[in-house]
């Protein structure tokens, strides 16, 4: 190993026991020897040390904004056949693109962004990205054409991606191991349900005031939020706040030879270079990453096969009207409310319990123990949609059929993300993108063999292929859950 990886690696094992609240002597300030760091272990400008307060309020922000961001990805569902007749257009697959292209941003903007904010800090990335995040969203409710509405919604998913990306870390930042899944299920959690509360919003919204107002009437709730915590956001990035502390002492003290000791002494041309593979590394070095990323990807590209499929379903087989068609989207919601429910109450408990019988020593896979249970939801949801709708039977049974897909996709995707944060903590915000990344993938793509798949095969034998195809993924969480460390420690990932 080179002379500069070998720094890099063993300035990676202190931010990781930065990141977890250890004392480690190594973090301690030492003017000494020319290294700044915390005070003490209870250094109240150490993120682990604030106030709950104060911890809770930079998560109300990430929490708002990271529920913005997913509404905009559906909010034009129900108004879809609007926004095409308005365009002189009736291909369903080009609906289907305009809806999925927000999420394809989700995919490019974490491989930019998340190191970014692992290099320069949480509070400018986020910020300047929800600029441009609204800038973008105003555009499209002004788009002449559908092209151009595409390519906007396109770079608004680029920059709503930030939130959704920087969110675990920032999470990973403030709390310890034991509070994590509790303060991820609120912060994390639901904003999960903004892709089922986008498409109901935007259904009374496009048909009473038209489809472009779907856009304008979330930049404006989005819009003054923005300005507010550009004002109010506190910095919780460790290595930000140590070099800032380490630059007022370097003038205070007139000391240049100071230096943090979570710096990584590479110029920013370098440093950025290396920062922004990271996320590609975790997905084509970490087989565990790759993994558990394949699994969530294809449980949130069945989620948006199913968003453009439902306004279709509930508008031609039981006839209601856009503003109807959105409160379909109900049953997913309070699906995701259960199952936010049993992971507050749960799963920071079972990884308590799991790491006594092992000795105090805590492994990330014990954050996967209950995901087997909540996977075998969503095929089932599936069968029972795919009937149900086929023969057109009354509307509340299609609807009651999404509560168990809710409670498995919530199930799954929250404790996996958490999962992230642990295994990966120094660079959480990395391993996070690298997920993320690979799901959007597919919650763009997928959903546009969506039309051809149900024109084949009926919504009977369609929905019924992707429960079969869910239902060999159910054992998947066994697997991560009894093998990943081991696959997780045979192949580190060097960054």
């Amino acid at each position: 190993m080179a002379v500069e990886d070998a720094d890099i690696f063993a300035n990676e094992k202190v931010r990781e026991a930065a990141s977890t609240g250890e004392e480690a002597h190594g973090l301690l300030m030492d003017l000494d020897r020319g290294l700044v760091g915390w005070e003490s272990g209870k250094d109240p400008h150490n993120p682990q040390n604030w106030s709950t307060s104060r911890k809770w309020l930079l998560l109300f922000f990430m929490s708002i904004a990271s529920t913005l961001s997913p509404m905009s990805s559906s909010i034009c569902a129900p108004g879809a056949s609007l926004t095409l007749k308005e365009f002189n257009l009736s291909s369903q697959t080009i609906g289907t693109m305009m809806i999925s292209i927000f999420v394809l941003g989700y995919a490019i903007g974490p491989l930019f962004l998340a190191p970014l904010s692992e290099m320069y800090g949480r509070v400018p990335v986020i910020n300047f990205s929800s600029i441009f995040f609204n800038a973008f969203m105003l555009g499209c409710g002004f788009a002449p054409n559908m092209p151009s509405l595409i390519v906007m919604r396109l770079l608004a998913g680029i920059g709503g991606s930030a939130v959704m990306t920087i969110t675990p870390a920032c999470v990973g930042d403030c709390f310890p191991i034991h509070q994590r899944a509790f303060a991820s299920s609120i912060v994390i959690g639901a904003p999960t349900l903004a892709p089922i509360v986008g498409p109901i919003a935007g259904g009374f919204i496009s048909q009473q005031l038209g489809w472009r107002w779907a856009y304008w009437i979330l930049v404006m709730a989005s819009g003054p939020f923005n300005i507010i915590m550009i004002f109010f956001m506190d910095e919780s990035n460790h290595t930000t706040i140590l070099e800032r502390k380490t630059k007022r002492l370097q003038r205070e003290l007139g000391r240049d030879d100071l230096h943090s000791q979570l710096e990584i002494r590479m110029s920013s041309l370098e440093l950025l270079k290396k920062s922004i593979v990271r996320p590609m590394k975790f997905l084509t070095r970490s087989p565990i990453v790759f993994l558990i990323s394949f699994y969530v990807s294809m449980v949130y590209g069945t989620l948006y096969l199913l968003f453009t499929t439902i306004p279709i379903v509930f508008e031609e087989t039981y006839h209601w009207d856009i503003q109807q068609s959105g409160l379909a989207y109900l049953g997913l919601g309070v699906g995701m409310f259960i199952a936010l429910g049993v992971i507050m109450k749960f799963n920071d408990a079972t990884v308590v319990r799991l790491r006594a019988k092992n000795n105090g020593v805590f492994e990330p896979e014990m954050r996967l123990a209950g995901t087997v249970y909540f996977a075998a939801f969503m095929p089932l949801s599936l069968f029972i949609y795919g009937w149900v709708a086929q023969y057109r039977t009354h509307w509340i049974l299609p609807c009651l059929s999404f509560i168990p897909f809710g409670i498995g996709l919530l199930g799954i995707f929250l404790p996996c993300q958490t999962y992230m944060v642990d295994a990966f903590l120094s660079t959480s915000a990395s391993a996070v993108a690298a997920l993320v990344c690979f799901r959007s993938v597919f919650g763009a793509f997928l959903p546009l063999v969506g039309p051809k798949l149900y024109g084949a095969l009926g919504l009977g034998w369609g929905n019924t292929l992707l429960g079969f195809l869910t239902l060999g993924m159910t054992p998947i969480p066994v697997v991560f859950f009894r093998y990943g460390g081991v696959i997780r420690k045979r192949y580190p990932v060097k960054l």
